[in-house]
């Protein structure tokens, strides 16, 4: 076990019985409640016919998790350890969780922080969790492509998935009026990481984490002078690998214990962090060399600076045989110039055996590279 600690955060503090105690002052989008003020607030919008069905949503959620007597929080996973269920959330651990965050980016009372998400889903549960244990003012915008479309002024904190980020870019909303924005749930498209790299705002960071873990427990800054290639550990987790190079995560008050994963990492000498390498269920086997293909990937666009898939494809001799799939829209693809390239910076058993243009490399709704849909195209 590679263990990283600190003391509890300042988002929550305890009371008599050790249990999390969020207070009794709340603020949502400007205005200051108590919690019985709060509560009768959320009734009113509530049976309120003209409000609309997303705020509902954020009401009713906000009533459930200040009031236990209104029942268990229940929430499907995201079957990254497993197949997917439905399961009962810890009030405890969600407040946990919220104080490993609010004390890592050292959030305060009377914040901003932009609710842009889905409260259906745990990212958007812990942002409303997070405004109400550390005193954070929450704005309400309505789960779009375009969160920023109607906000004004600025936001301290906000967490957007990777759609969303390229459609304010697209659309040119002001990303820069938000201090901190933490991004997950898939993957960023590279230009526009490149997109956020050139900015001085927001501090953007990739988060790692799942349902199971109550949101991220894991986040890498990827611009600004602090530019980094580990994720770096929140508060209080614990990690180790699994005899297959697997990420195992320990999360003291969230997780009943640890829970294994399917994610290749490389775990830093601090033990503080991880590179992430991969997921076990796309590894391919060529010839008796297990290649991560992520990683490979990483390594090849650097190398002729397109983005691409390494693809597997049957083969008698080698069980598979490596298929490189390069996005690029344009005539004549220097094929030959790519490999020489690959052949001077990438080892023999991990060179592709041939290369396949396409306009665009399929992608599935989270932004992650399709690799089944990709198959297809090789055929």
């Amino acid at each position: 076990m590679v263990p990283f600690w600190f003391g509890m955060g300042p988002g929550c503090h305890k009371t008599m019985n050790g249990q999390s105690d969020i207070g009794n002052s709340f603020i949502l989008d400007g205005k200051e409640y108590s919690k019985n003020d709060l509560l009768n607030f959320c009734s009113e919008q509530l049976n309120d016919t003209g409000t609309p069905e997303w705020e509902k949503d954020v009401f009713s959620f906000i009533a459930l998790f200040l009031d236990p007597e209104n029942g268990e929080i229940i929430q499907r996973s995201s079957g990254s350890t497993g197949d997917p269920k439905s399961f009962v959330l810890s009030r405890e651990a969600m407040l946990q969780s919220a104080s490993r965050t609010l004390f890592f980016f050292g959030l305060k009372k009377g914040d901003r922080a932009l609710l842009c998400l889905p409260v259906h889903y745990i990212a958007g549960k812990m942002m409303v969790v997070r405004a109400l244990s550390g005193g954070l003012d929450l704005v309400l915008s309505e789960p779009s492509s375009r969160p920023l479309l109607d906000i004004e002024g600025t936001i301290d904190f906000a967490a957007m998935v990777p759609l969303q980020v390229e459609e304010s870019f697209l659309n040119r909303d002001p990303l820069e009026r938000v201090s901190t924005l933490i991004i997950g749930g898939g993957e960023l498209h590279p230009a526009t990481r490149g997109k956020l790299q050139s900015m001085t705002l927001p501090s953007a960071y990739e988060t790692f984490g799942m349902t199971e873990t109550y949101t991220h427990f894991a986040v890498k800054r990827i611009n600004g002078p602090g530019v980094q290639t580990f994720f770096k550990l929140l508060e209080g987790v614990r990690i180790e690998l699994d005899a297959r190079g697997c990420l195992v995560v320990d999360l003291p008050g969230i997780t009943s214990g640890p829970m294994v994963t399917n994610d290749l990492v490389e775990i830093d000498k601090q033990g503080d962090g991880f590179r992430w390498l991969g997921r076990l269920d796309n590894l391919i086997n060529s010839g008796g060399v297990k290649i991560i293909p992520e990683l490979l990937e990483e390594q090849i666009s650097a190398c002729i600076g397109h983005d691409c898939l390494v693809l597997g494809e049957p083969d008698r001799r080698l069980g598979h045989r490596l298929v490189l799939l390069v996005e690029y829209d344009g005539d004549d693809p220097p094929v030959d110039k790519w490999a020489d390239l690959i052949e001077k910076n990438i080892s023999t058993y991990e060179r592709p055996r041939r290369i396949v243009t396409v306009p665009a490399i399929p992608r599935n709704a989270s932004m992650k590279p399709d690799r089944t849909t990709s198959r297809k195209l090789l055929l």
